[in-house]
């Protein structure tokens, strides 16, 4: 049997609860049935009236009829006509359901006439009559130029929305269109208009799509949620003004109404805010939490709750909050109090005071949640399938070679290493086997969760040679070198040979691995690029013999590794496309992976928490620039960009940070310029979050450059060339600011007396491309999707 889940994409794409519900049931079906699935898709936007319309009507033109089976999630998927129509409800358009009230408009309009009178007609008179669905929206259509017609018919909310919406819903849900109803909560079943007269629905709660969970200390209280008016984190917040014990709160997440929240907790250093957290890092804090508070209302479901239930966590939540109280037994597996800041306040204070019944509940939330499983999902949605429980299969391995150490990250390379196989780890175990100097320690040990880093010295010889070449060339060649010098520390030959034993694929990062990977093992071969090393290098080298003759190794191992490579993943669309070109790499075999940022690492500073606090340290009537760069030619390049143009920003401090300070030691600058070299994580924050502006004057190189994504998400407005934002989906001034190096003057004095709307409106937008393409744990969870489908693992 062929089965196909149908869901909105939204647009923009974000993934909440409903994605991972989707992904979860996808992988379900797939590995604990004989069913064949699919999960199809259509992009969905719901910003105004029209783009409602649209998106349900492009669900009731989707032809599914090659499937023997359609499971629907949410709106507007169940507008697709298939006769054996499975609906698993999520929620539909709340905002034109049961949350309509708050807006506090008409819910419907008064009499009308002419065409708007005709088409209402149509609807009231014709309900769930799907056949006449094509003159509904071709009326619909006729509406969009009727001059009489005042723009506020067309609000969205509105009440004429409200009843196109209703009537759509009552066909596509209708008892003649859905074999079978189900839904995530008792909640999502029970209320008002969500389901047909008459219509059986059965509960089937989902569980998380996290794993591994554990159970560690009971340290302070955590919550997870997005920062908007329902998820009622400001009462929490509000709340904590009357606890008495001493216990910190830990607030996970991001949303609109992050500095009002913010704002309220002022003051109270027990209230911490993480800002955006990768799933892994999510884990270890709810393992260490003593209670997980969360207080939506009316929520639908809430997988927060299944989440700190698994952790063994008991929960906190309120009388109406909706979907958690099926999940949580008052005084069994935590507190579900009146909605008032007071009752939560005192439960919270009994449970600082009565660890060991914190304990004690948390044990049995964590059996109530233990209950809750995909099988259950499965067997609710599908007839008379056997259901299969999930094997626990060894993991396979990926040995992954490098021709430099890892942790802790540093520059570009070693950042982007640690933090996509630290997060593919969460699907796969990952050896990194590195190499280091000479002079280094050996290093064997996990640096991550299921992510280990072999680290082997040179030989004293192999070090030799490297130095006397680099002399010739007058540049680090640590990395070019190694197809020649390998030989020469042979434990790093064997430490390889070891892991490629146990492992399912091999990967050379960069393609100067390329030769002792081959010398050691036949495994399976992926090529990460991230760089096009030919083109980057001769852009780099200096004249000279021994730099050419370099230039042609480099072309010929990076062709080799192409050729031999079963996958090669790029750092951008366009080093695809020029490997493609280069050495006739088929399309197929090309994934771009690009770089990313870690955003727990990075503080997001508002514009008003930046000028507080450089008011605090009397540096109000100072603007600051920073650019960061490791030693790395065009990194080198942008630097002398900087010294260039910084006589024309008098009033502009540079700072430059990182190891290419170290090429300009000697070198007369301006007064204004200052380097800073290279500094610790805790450092580079705070100077992110001092900074006015973030400058990337970046004009040769490959690949994406990763300091772009750290300014992003630390909140600083950013100025960049063209080349410097290469790879990465920006829009000039949506974004960032785009400008050539001559023009970063001009550009630096724009922004200072640009409006605080817009220049907040461009960080606000460049923080959410970050999070929502350019998080780490997006990137790798795209990525191992990808090589999932692909088959290649």
């Amino acid at each position: 049997m062929n089965i196909a889940i149908v869901a909105p994409s939204p647009v923009p794409f974000m993934v909440g609860g409903a994605e991972n519900l989707a992904w979860g049931l996808l992988e379900a079906i797939r590995h604990r049935t004989p069913r064949r699935v699919e999960l199809i898709k259509l992009p969905t936007r719901e910003k105004s009236f029209w783009e409602v319309i649209d998106s349900y009507r492009a669900f009731t033109q989707l032809d599914l009829s090659h499937f023997d089976q359609v499971i629907s999630l949410k709106y507007p998927a169940w507008m697709i006509q298939h006769p054996n129509h499975v609906c698993y409800m999520l929620h539909p358009l709340r905002g034109l359901y049961d949350s309509y009230r708050y807006f506090g408009l008409p819910e419907r309009l008064e009499e009308s006439s002419g065409a708007l009178g005709v088409l209402r007609r149509l609807m009231a008179d014709n309900p769930r009559r799907r056949e006449l669905l094509p003159e509904l929206f071709a009326r619909l259509e006729a509406l969009r130029s009727e001059p009489d017609l005042t723009p506020d018919l067309f609000r969205f909310p509105g009440p004429f929305i409200r009843e196109i919406v209703h009537h759509l819903d009552g066909i596509g849900l209708s008892t003649t269109a859905v074999r079978k109803y189900a839904a995530i909560s008792q909640t999502v079943a029970g209320r008002k208009d969500y389901f047909p007269p008459g219509a059986q629905v059965r509960v089937a709660h989902p569980p998380s799509h996290l794993t591994r969970f554990e159970n560690g200390r009971d340290d302070y209280l955590f919550t997870v949620s997005r920062l908007d008016g329902p998820k009622r984190v400001a009462l929490l917040v509000e709340a904590m003004a009357q606890v008495h014990s001493s216990i910190e709160l830990r607030i996970a997440g991001t949303g609109p109404e992050e500095a009002k929240i913010r704002s309220l907790a002022a003051g109270d250093p027990r209230i911490k805010f993480l800002g955006f957290v990768n799933d892994s890092d999510v884990l270890g804090l709810y393992a260490n939490a003593l209670a997980v508070p969360f207080i939506p209302l009316e929520e639908d479901y809430g997988l927060v709750t299944i989440e700190a239930m698994m952790s063994g966590k008991p929960v906190l939540t309120m009388t109406d909050s909706g979907g958690p109280n099926e999940l949580v037994q008052n005084g069994e597996t935590g507190y579900s109090v009146p909605p008032n800041a007071r009752a939560l306040a005192e439960r919270i204070d009994f449970l600082c005071e009565h660890r060991d019944v914190a304990r004690t509940m948390g044990q049995k939330a964590q059996r109530r949640a233990q209950a809750i499983t995909w099988e259950g999902v499965v067997g609710a949605l599908l007839d008379e399938v056997e259901v299969k429980r999930a094997p626990k299969a060894k993991r396979k391995k990926l040995t992954v070679a490098l021709t430099f150490p890892v942790y802790p990250p540093r520059g570009g390379g070693q950042s982007r290493v640690f933090h996509l196989y630290r997060h593919l780890a969460d699907y796969v175990d990952v050896e990194l086997v590195t190499i280091t100097g000479a002079d280094q320690p050996p290093f064997e040990g996990e640096i991550a969760p299921n992510l280990r880093e072999i680290r082997i010295p040179k030989s004293a010889e192999h070090q030799r040679r490297e130095h006397e070449i680099e002399a010739e060339v007058r540049i680090p060649l640590t990395d070019v070198v190694m197809p020649r010098l390998h030989h020469l520390t042979p434990d790093y030959l064997a430490a390889l040979r070891r892991s490629t034993e146990s492992a399912a694929v091999v990967i050379a990062s960069h393609p100067y691995t390329y030769p002792v990977l081959r010398e050691v093992t036949n495994k399976p071969l992926w090529y990460e690029a991230h760089n096009v090393e030919a083109e980057l290098k001769r852009a780099m080298f200096p004249q000279g013999s021994t730099a050419r003759e370099l230039l042609a190794e480099i072309a010929r191992v990076e062709r080799a590794c192409c050729e031999a490579s079963e996958l090669i993943f790029a750092c951008s669309a366009e080093d695809g496309i020029t490997l493609q070109r280069l050495y006739g790499a088929s399309p197929s075999r090309v994934l771009e992976v690009p770089n990313g940022v870690d955003l727990q690492s990075v503080r997001f500073v508002s514009p008003k928490e930046r000028l507080e606090d450089k008011e605090r340290l009397g540096l109000k009537s100072e603007m600051v620039a920073v650019f960061m760069g490791s030693w790395h030619g065009p990194n080198l390049d942008a630097v002398r960009e900087i010294l260039d143009f910084a006589g024309r920003s008098p009033r502009v401090r540079f700072l430059i940070i990182g190891s290419s300070c170290a090429a300009f030691q000697q070198q007369a600058r301006p007064p204004n310029v200052g380097m800073l070299g290279v500094v610790d994580d805790e450092a580079k924050d705070t100077l992110l979050g001092l900074a006015d502006l973030a400058l990337n004057p970046v004009v040769s190189g490959s690949g994406t450059n990763l300091k772009m994504l750290d300014y992003f998400a630390s909140g600083l407005p950013v100025i960049s060339t063209l080349h410097g934002a290469r790879g990465l989906r920006v829009r000039d001034g949506e974004h960032l600011v785009l400008a050539e190096p001559n023009q970063f003057p001009d550009a630096i004095a724009h922004l200072m007396r640009e409006s605080g709307a817009a220049k907040e409106a461009r960080i606000a937008s460049a923080r959410r491309l970050a999070e929502e393409r350019y998080a780490w744990p997006v990137i790798a969870s795209r990525f191992w999707s990808e090589v999932s489908e692909k088959g290649l693992l």
